[in-house]
C-alpha cells in the first residue's frame, strides 16, 4: 500500500506471498519506496498471511544496507589517494585498497571477523615498496584479484627499475608485486616481485610494466597447486608507446616441489604496430586463459579492443604457449564516425568468456546532441554457434 502525508492509503495491491524470502524477486523493487526516517516518511507495506511462523504479519520496507565510512589508516598525509583501486574476496571479510599517492604507493589489507552487515573493517596490514629511488612508483595504480582469490596483484607502472647491468635505472619501467593468500592465517603476504623482462638490447625506459594485469585460473575452487594458471601483464609504453603484453605461467620453483614461481614464457605484440597505440591500456581474460581481450588507445581510431585466442599449450603443459589474433573491435558508429569515443577505456569479461562488455565513455549521442554521454557495448562469444568470435548484441 502507498500512503499520502496524512497516512491515507492511496494505492493497494493484493499479492499473496507464501514466504518473504526473495520478496524483491516477486515484487519489483523499483515500484516501492524505502522508509525515510529523516522526514518521518514510512516505507511501503507488504501484508503476508501465514509466514514461516504461521502468523499474519505486516512488513515495512526499509533500507537493507548499513553504511559506514572507511578512512585511510594514515589520517595526516595529503594526496595519498586512498581508495584509488579496490578488490575484495567473495567471503565479504577481506577488502584490499590501494593508495598510490603515499610515498612509493601503499596497499592496505582490511579485514573483519564476520561478514555480517555492519561489522567494521580494521587494517590487517599495510605494504609498500622500496625499489625506487624516488616517490613516483605509484604501487597500487593497478590492482587485481585472481578468480579463486589466491593472489592479489598490485602494479607500480611508474617505478624506476634497475636495469640488467645492476646500476642503471630505467625511468617509469614499472614492476609488479604479487601477494599470496594464506588460508590458515586469513591474510595475504608478499609472494614475489616481478620486474619487466628485457630482450638484452632495448631499454625498458617508459615501459610502464604493470599498467594492467589479470590472473586466469581454471575455476573458483582452484588451489595453489591447481594447473594451469596464467598471468597477463601489460606494458603499454613499450617501443614508443606501441605496447605489448607479457604472459607468465604458474609452476614449481627452484625446490622442485613448491608451486611458487611465475615464469614469463610468451609475449603478445601489438598487431597494428606503430607508436602511440598504447596496446595493453586495458586487458581481461576468461578463467581458462584461452580468450584474451586487450584494448589500445589507437590514435585516429578512438580506441579498439583486440581479441586473441590461445592456439596451443595443452592442459598438460606439453606444448608451447601461443596466441592468435581472432578479431578487432572498434565500436564505430553507424555513420562511420569514431572520433574520441575512448572505446576500450574499460573492459570486462565473464568467467567463461561468453560475455564481453566494453565501455566507451567518449561516445556522443547524435540524436540529442549529448557530448561524451558515453556508451557500453555488449558482445556475445560464438553467438551463431560456428564462429569463435564476438558478435555485438546491444
Amino acid at each position: 500500500s502507498t500512503a499520502d502525508s496524512f497516512g491515507n492509503i492511496s494505492k493497494f495491491i493484493s499479492v499473496r506471498l507464501a514466504t518473504m524470502d526473495n520478496v524483491n524477486d516477486l515484487i519489483s523493487h523499483s515500484e516501492y519506496n524505502d522508509r525515510n526516517s529523516a522526514i518521518d516518511k514510512p516505507g511501503d507495506k507488504v501484508f503476508a498471511d501465514s509466514d514461516s511462523s504461521g502468523l499474519w504479519r505486516v512488513y515495512e520496507k526499509c533500507d537493507p544496507y548499513n553504511t559506514g565510512l572507511v578512512l585511510s589508516p594514515d589520517a595526516s598525509t595529503a594526496s595519498q589517494e586512498f581508495g584509488h583501486r579496490i578488490v575484495a574476496r567473495n567471503d565479504g571479510r577481506t577488502v584490499v585498497v590501494s593508495a598510490p599517492g603515499k610515498g612509493q604507493g601503499e596497499v592496505h589489507f582490511l579485514f573483519r571477523k564476520s561478514a555480517e552487515a555492519g561489522t567494521s573493517l580494521s587494517t590487517q596490514s599495510t605494504v609498500t615498496m622500496t625499489e625506487n629511488n624516488d616517490n613516483t612508483s605509484r604501487l597500487g595504480e593497478s590492482l587485481s584479484i585472481s578468480t579463486d582469490e589466491n593472489f592479489v596483484v598490485a602494479g607500480a607502472p611508474f617505478s624506476n627499475t634497475v636495469d640488467s647491468d645492476g646500476s642503471t635505472r630505467q625511468i617509469d619501467s614499472g614492476l609488479l608485486k604479487i601477494y599470496l593468500w594464506n588460508p590458515s592465517t586469513f591474510e595475504y603476504a608478499i609472494l614475489n616481485t616481478i620486474s619487466p623482462p628485457t630482450d638484452g638490447s632495448s631499454s625498458n625506459e617508459g615501459l610502464n610494466f604493470g599498467w594492467q594485469h589479470k590472473i586466469s585460473e581454471p575455476g573458483i575452487s582452484s588451489l595453489r597447486t591447481t594447473p594451469r594458471k596464467y598471468l597477463f601483464v601489460s606494458a603499454p609504453g613499450h617501443d614508443s608507446d606501441r605496447g605489448r603484453v607479457y604472459m607468465y605461467t604458474w609452476g614449481v620453483g627452484a625446490d622442485g616441489s613448491t608451486y611458487d614461481t611465475w615464469t614469463q614464457d610468451y609475449t603478445i605484440e601489438a598487431p597494428a604496430g606503430g607508436s602511440g597505440q598504447r596496446f595493453g591500456h586495458r586487458l581481461t581474460a576468461n578463467d581458462n586463459g584461452d580468450i584474451l581481450a586487450v584494448s589500445s588507445l589507437a590514435p585516429g581510431n578512438a580506441g579498439k579492443v583486440e581479441i586473441f585466442i590461445r592456439t596451443s599449450q595443452g592442459n598438460d603443459g606439453s606444448t608451447q604457449n601461443s596466441f592468435a589474433l581472432a578479431q578487432t573491435l572498434t565500436g564505430v558508429s553507424s555513420d562511420g564516425s569514431s572520433l574520441n569515443t575512448a572505446f576500450g577505456e574499460s573492459i570486462a569479461m565473464s568467467k567463461d568468456g561468453t560475455t564481453l562488455i566494453i565501455g566507451a565513455p567518449g561516445v556522443d549521442d547524435g540524436s540529442t546532441g549529448q557530448i561524451d554521454g558515453g556508451a557500453v557495448y555488449y558482445y556475445k562469444w560464438n553467438a551463431d554457434g560456428s564462429t569463435n568470435t564476438y558478435t555485438l548484441q546491444q
